[in-house]
């Protein structure tokens, strides 16, 4: 793993297996679009089972087996997409708004967190946000570590371009003293801790009372590529498992850890743990459904090299797919049609290729592996800036994007998917052959990590913010 993961460890509270229901907190004065009405958060119960090509999986006991889907909405596109040139190079939006200057203006309060960044961190600290396809928005949580403590969730309207704050920040006052940075356990007077900030309904003790939250909330922390929004839920897998609920302006879900006891139901090897640094989500628009990189991160769980197959609505993992990869916090993994795509870079002469990869079939779980050739993206192993390589699908090709290398920000390394040759085993992998997009230069300033790029279909076009401190940019293919 990057060594800038392995210093950055994350934070996500210690606190205990009790599940937090954010009640009684108050709404954003701000009008959100996430759209749905709001799902169960109780979690399904599951059976592990084994098929013949070793792939588990798990029948769920829940009522909602099945995300809704989130492709549907306005396909309408707003006036900002014809300004972008199409086949141009990347094009700044001059009428949006720096998301770190319009936080600032609009925060309540607008003091006291905490961190070495409190507001820029939300987007540059190891974190990238979520596309609702169907309300067409971003959002945006963050943050943590050392860098800073606002835990807002942030909604970025694709249409009008426009921020608005989708769940208000636990306000400073409400800190116990104990917290007193973006990673400190959340441990009340008394020496109340479930791992989140508590409102009055928990806090008992008289000594806890005046730190009493709105409404129960997690702490900012990283969040890498591991978020669903599914139902007007941003669910984030990594770490312990929380849900905002955009709609209601508040969290439903709280829990230190959803997945480890699911994990070891699967196998034993497994381990516990909450879902580790470097966690990377591939969301279906198709279905909802989450496939998420399981990687050994901090632990050093060395079994953790395998993808789930998780439906975000109820918090269950269906099922664990195995081959024999190598899938690390480097790794990408994206869908494309009826398959997931999977890449984790090879290192040679401290350059970290995207070589290799596998695919996985959405219907059966069957896997195919594959080697890539052409123009392929490298970057430098180690590189603070890059982890893995940003990866979107147009429908017909997939992207890559190398934008931490200078060279490589206005171009695209465009994979075609059909095999050139191979029959996709072990031995004799799908070739895949990838060609370089050059776009003319812009003058985009060098994006802080990411991790992913969205490509809006119904518009034909990717939006994207590069860092909290610049506006926004977008391009057609």
């Amino acid at each position: 793993m990057v060594w800038a993961v392995t210093l950055l460890t994350a934070c996500g509270g210690d606190g205990g297996t009790s599940t937090e229901t954010g009640g009684g907190g108050t709404t954003s004065s701000s009008t959100t679009t996430g759209g749905g009405d709001t799902s169960s958060s109780s979690q399904g119960t599951s059976s592990p089972t084994t098929t013949s090509d070793e792939t588990s999986t798990s029948t769920s006991t829940s009522d909602a087996s099945t995300s809704s889907p989130t492709t549907t909405g306005d396909e309408s596109a707003p006036d900002w997409v014809s300004e972008v040139p199409a086949g141009g190079g990347w094009f700044e939006l001059t009428a949006s708004e720096p998301f770190e200057q319009w936080a600032a203006a609009n925060l309540e309060p607008a003091t006291g967190y905490l961190g070495s960044a409190p507001i820029g961190a939300v987007r540059d600290a190891y974190c990238n946000p979520i596309f609702d396809h169907a309300g067409k928005a971003f959002y945006m949580f963050g943050g943590g570590h050392f860098d800073g403590s606002i835990n807002a969730v942030f909604k970025l309207d694709a249409k009008t371009l426009k921020y608005s704050i989708a769940v208000p920040p636990t306000p400073p006052s409400a800190y116990p003293p104990a917290y007193t940075a973006p990673n400190s356990a959340i441990v009340y007077p008394s020496g109340a801790s479930n791992g989140f900030f508590q409102s009055a309904e928990t806090l008992m003790d008289p000594a806890d009372t005046p730190f009493a939250a709105p409404f129960a909330a997690p702490q900012a922390s990283h969040t890498y590529s591991a978020m669903s929004f599914v139902d007007g839920k941003l669910v984030l897998h990594y770490g312990p498992v929380r849900d905002a609920d955009v709609v209601s302006g508040t969290w439903t879900y709280l829990d230190k850890n959803t997945y480890g006891p699911q994990l070891v139901e699967f196998d034993p090897n497994y381990g516990e743990a909450v879902l580790q640094s470097g966690t990377h989500t591939a969301n279906d628009p198709e279905t909802g459904k989450a496939w998420t990189t399981l990687v050994s991160g901090d632990a050093g769980l060395n079994w953790r090299t395998r993808v789930l197959v998780i439906e975000p609505t109820t918090h269950t993992i269906e099922a664990v797919v195995n081959a024999p990869w190598d899938v690390n916090g480097s790794s990408s993994i994206v869908v494309g049609g009826s398959h997931v795509y999977l890449f984790t870079p090879t290192v040679a002469d401290e350059l970290k290729t995207s070589t290799r990869g596998w695919r996985i079939d959405k219907a059966t779980l069957a896997v195919e592996h594959l080697t890539l050739t052409g123009d392929l993206p490298s970057w430098p192993d180690g590189a603070p800036t890059q982890e893995s390589v940003a990866i979107f699908w147009d429908g017909t090709r997939l992207n890559f994007w190398n934008y931490s290398v200078d060279a490589d920000r206005d171009a695209f390394f465009r994979l075609d998917l059909e095999p050139a040759s191979g029959s996709g085993t072990q031995e004799d992998p799908y070739v895949l052959a990838a060609e370089r997009d050059q776009r003319p230069v812009s003058t985009m300033p060098a994006p802080a990590l990411t991790y992913d790029l969205t490509y809006i279909d119904d518009w034909g076009v990717v939006l994207f913010l590069p860092k909290a401190n610049a506006k926004l940019w977008a391009i057609k293919l």
